[in-house]
């Protein structure tokens, strides 16, 4: 089967599946081995946090992969993009990482949903 032939679910679920292959605890946004700020260090050391972010991820690649209008595409990229500095201006704060994944989480959602996703 070519790559061509999985489809978005198909691509998705290959990153997820290379994200937790061998070669140490991997987050599905970012490779444990690298992690170097206090909040990714969070994240890779709490299995909650690992997941929210695998959650987030996912539904990220989802709707940037759907063939969304660009200025859907555009909006989700920027709201990523500063949810990401908001996480990591949590450090390793447990509750500011959860609270701030659970934001990116609810707007993601709102966004899928308004997609019909």
């Amino acid at each position: 089967m070519r790559p061509a032939h999985l489809g978005l679910y198909g691509v998705l679920l290959v990153f997820l599946l290379l994200a937790h292959g061998p070669g140490g605890a991997q987050a599905a946004s970012f490779n444990c081995q690298h992690a170097m700020l206090p909040a990714e260090q969070a994240i890779c050391g709490n299995a909650n946090l690992s997941r929210l972010d695998e959650q987030t991820a996912g539904m990220y690649f989802l709707i940037v992969g759907s063939g969304a209008p660009a200025a859907t595409t555009a909006q989700v990229k920027s709201s990523q993009s500063a949810f990401i500095q908001k996480r990591n201006a949590c450090g390793a704060d447990v509750d500011c990482l959860v609270s701030a994944y659970t934001d990116q989480i609810m707007y993601l959602k709102n966004v899928k949903g308004d997609l019909g996703l």
